[in-house]
């Protein structure tokens, strides 16, 4: 199936996934030595649900699968990320 079909699929069948499912999935990642990164350029920040507090979701959102490399060159440690790019916009201004 190609890319385009599978994004078609998981906008029709994202309501249905689980928070269960999901863990598993980014599990499925992490046991290939993949991680996401979701980059943000929002500055709303809403609840986490293990706490504290998160970057509010947005349509203006990059997932990224990186690998354990890919996350030392951009200074973040293993494990999947929000990161907020508006920070990052700012810093290099």
């Amino acid at each position: 199936m190609l890319a385009q079909e599978m994004g078609v699929i998981f906008t029709k069948h994202v309501d249905q996934i689980t928070s269960k499912c999901w863990s598993e999935f980014l599990q499925q990642l992490e046991g290939k030595g993949l991680y996401v990164v979701i980059e943000t350029d929002t500055n709303g920040r809403v609840m986490s649900p293990l706490g504290g507090l998160m970057p509010m979701p947005c349509k203006n959102e990059t997932l990224l699968i990186l690998t354990a490399d890919d996350l030392q060159q951009r200074g973040l440690p293993l494990g999947h990320h929000i990161v907020n790019t508006r920070d990052k916009k700012v810093a290099n201004s």
